[in-house]
């Protein structure tokens, strides 16, 4: 059959939403999938829309949410990898203007302000503020003409909304710099308060003159760094600071403060604090969110202890509506004026994912190792190609890489943090593995001789039967390691790249010049042995003759930073590569030979894997971001869309509605919901969910995966299989 299958029966699907390749690109769709969660900066809530609230990482990426942060979208055209997010100001008067401020983390004197005009579809530097590492921006509540950033290198006033700038601090004072805070009197753009890495520091004539708001001798500790800054709108004689050392409080504009009590002192680097009425405050630490019914002078712990609270935000409209930003576990939510708190994480991923493995012999299943753990864990399991994720068993730290055994599918190697763990059940418990002095910088396994390990001083190997590890090879300054499809085991180091072919008794040397750039990642190509590529710091190379000569891997591939390489090995004609300093992703079909890029992925591509199971799928791992699926279009995977749709949508029957009719509700049976493209994409997926009787709530959790995956669609073009 032809297309005409595909319109005639199953009809066309209109989807809207997810990402397409861009026109000088593959036509790749991507899409989010998870593992949601991760690192999540600031928070900001719309004044004019509690229902608006916008979340930014520390690699640059802004969320938003349109329903109160059950649910988040990433803004694509805010990407700015290594910018560290400090501060979302919304506008005061017209919230289609929103600034993001920042710094780099690549950069001491990098950062700056972005601005959109139009409700973030897009973003432009703020000029004047570009080369400052902003740390904290204010809008003037009673002009907010009057904006003032302060950074590491000083405090900087706008009176025309960031058009013009001018420093308002003495330049080179030893005291008023490396700024962390800034808040604006509420009566008076003249009045304001800074807190720097020491102390905060006060003016009363709009940066003129400078005076110390807070020593010892006025009740703050000395280098406490002053974290945030909260003065009362009723009464702004009345000062909050939150500090490493404490929160305080002052009531006559800063002239003399007291150190609250009720903090243990182990959780009282206070990062964030929040107000939400009259006498109750929040305080986000290094352990957990507190609360405070009484104005401060008591306090309770309302969250999990492990969490380390970055921000909080709390709408003046909606004091009962929370939202907490995490540094492990992603957002938190409150209904109830923060007496509760739940994760609320759903499209949100700020992650740096090192490692991602779909499992070769169950479809369907992959694992995720994640650099820095959260609440939940650093190791990841996937059911579903990726649609949803659970915890693994439990690993102590963050996961380097994730290996599974090629002698037997259910054996699973870790290298984390502590060393080496291994499961013998994919990944639903680990134990320790065997011990070896030294970092372990990769691991590998020789299907006939076992784990081998590699050290910055050599490489080992570990012999089960006797319980101990053996040195296969002594050397230094060892970086990487690669055993290839024939066996062979890859060693590379500065200058030079070693192979053994005999199981690491006899070694090879091959130089590899300094014009290489240094080598990450080693791949021996499975269709043919002599063939070898090298991922550097400044591009791709090609050996077609074991690693003797070299050469450029260039049309239509950049001198690109290549930290993955990935080949198809149904097809091993196909190769692709990430570039970590720009976060893209490359695309060949000839063995390395041409390169085109592939759009759409949003954020910076770190590790790629081809789905051993669907030739039409692809896996990308990022830093900054979580696990995108890319769908290719079926023109490149040789199939008709007729063909495909054929194979996967037998004893299927049309309805009119992506909701489940009422009379189905009432059966306690299985149906399944399936999709197709339409045109030359045409692309058909099928997730199933067992409705109970009278129940539409797991069905509409179904429904919202499908939206997630593939974008909204129309009510038709859905069919359902018993």
């Amino acid at each position: 059959m032809g297309r005409g299958f595909v319109g005639g029966v199953l009809g066309v699907l209109l989807v809207s939403g997810g990402t397409w390749g861009g026109e000088h690109g593959r036509s790749w769709q991507w899409t989010l999938v998870g593992p949601f969660g991760g690192e999540a900066r600031r928070l900001a809530i719309d004044p004019h829309d509690p229902r608006r609230v916008f979340v930014g990482t520390c690699d640059g990426q802004l969320y938003l949410s349109e329903d109160g942060g059950e649910s988040w979208k990433k803004l694509s055209e805010f990407h700015h990898p290594g910018f560290c997010i400090s501060r979302i100001l919304i506008d005061a008067e017209d919230s289609r203007t929103i600034y993001v401020a920042g710094w780099s983390v690549f950069a001491e004197r990098g950062g700056g302000i972005y601005r959109s005009r139009d409700a973030g579809r897009t973003w432009a530097l703020v000029p004047g503020t570009e080369a400052h590492a902003v740390r904290a921006l204010a809008q003037a509540p009673s002009n907010p003409r009057v904006l003032i950033f302060a950074a590491l290198d000083g405090v900087f006033r706008s009176e025309d909304r960031g058009e013009t700038w001018r420093r308002i601090s003495p330049e080179g004072d030893p005291e008023i710099r490396n700024i962390e805070s800034v808040a604006i009197h509420p009566r008076s753009d003249q009045i304001l308060y800074v807190g720097t890495w020491h102390l905060p520091w006060k003016t009363s004539d709009g940066g003129k003159t400078w005076v110390k708001a807070g020593s010892r001798e006025t009740g703050i500790l000395d280098d406490s760094e002053i974290f945030s800054i909260l003065i009362e709108e009723r009464d702004p004689e009345t000062l909050w600071v939150s500090a490493c050392t404490g929160v305080y409080r002052s009531t006559n504009g800063g002239r003399t403060w007291t150190r609250m009590r009720g903090i243990p002192s182990r959780s009282r680097r206070v990062l964030a604090l929040a107000r939400a009425g009259d006498k109750t405050l929040f305080a986000g630490t290094t352990e957990g969110l507190w609360r405070s019914e009484d104005g401060g002078m008591t306090w309770r712990l309302i969250t999990n202890r492990r969490l380390t609270v970055q921000d909080i935000a709390v709408h003046p409209q909606r004091p009962q509506q929370v939202l907490i930003a995490t540094e492990e576990a992603g957002i938190w939510i409150s209904r109830d004026a923060g007496m509760t708190f739940r994760p609320s994480n759903r499209g949100f991923a700020s992650w740096v994912i090192t490692s991602l493995l779909p499992d070769r012999e169950v479809p369907g299943r992959i694992y995720c190792g994640i650099m820095r753990g959260g609440v939940e864990g650093s190791f990841f399991v996937s059911e579903d190609g990726g649609l949803s994720w659970r915890s693994g068993g439990r690993l102590p730290g963050g996961v380097k890489a994730i290996l599974q055994s090629r002698r037997e599918g259910r054996r699973l190697f870790a290298l984390t943090d502590s060393g080496i763990f291994i499961s013998m059940d994919r990944g639903e418990r680990w134990q320790k593995g065997p011990v070896l002095d030294g970092e372990i910088r990769h691991i590998a396994e020789v299907e006939e001789q076992g784990l081998l390990a590699l050290t910055a001083g050599g490489l080992f190997r570990y012999e089960e039967m006797q319980g101990r590890w053996e040195r296969v090879y002594a050397g230094t300054g060892m970086e990487g390691l690669h055993v290839g499809p024939t066996g062979r085991i890859w060693i590379w180091a500065e200058g030079r790249l070693l192979v053994s072919g005999d199981g690491g008794k006899s070694w090879e040397e091959r130089p590899i010049s300094e014009r290489l750039g240094r080598v990450h990642v080693v791949l021996e190509h499975p269709g043919e042995p002599s063939l070898l590529f090298v991922g550097t710091s400044l591009g791709l190379y090609r050996s077609r003759n074991g690693g003797w000569d070299w050469e450029r891997c260039a049309h239509g591939l950049p001198y690109a930073d290549v930290t993955a390489i990935a080949v198809r090995w149904e097809d091993p004609d196909e190769l692709l590569v990430t570039d970590y300093r720009t976060g893209a992703i490359y695309f060949s079909s000839d063995r390395g030979e041409t390169w085109e890029r592939i759009h759409g992925v949003g954020s910076r591509a770190w590790r790629v894997v081809f789905d051993p199971h669907d030739r039409g799928k692809v896996f990308v791992a990022s830093i900054g971001g979580g696990v995108y699926v890319g769908l290719r279009p079926l023109r490149d995977v040789g199939e008709s869309p007729g063909s495909w749709v054929r194979e996967r949508f037998r004893l299927t029957f049309w309805v009119s509605s992506v909701k489940m009719p009422s009379d189905m509700r009432k059966q306690k049976r299985q149906w399944i919901l399936t999709w197709s493209w339409r045109s030359d994409y045409a692309r058909a997926t099928s997730y199933a969910c067992r409705c109970g009787r009278g129940s539409a709530g797991e069905c509409g959790s179904v429904f919202w995966r499908f939206e997630s995956l593939l974008g909204r669609a129309s009510t038709s073009g859905c069919s359902i299989v018993f």
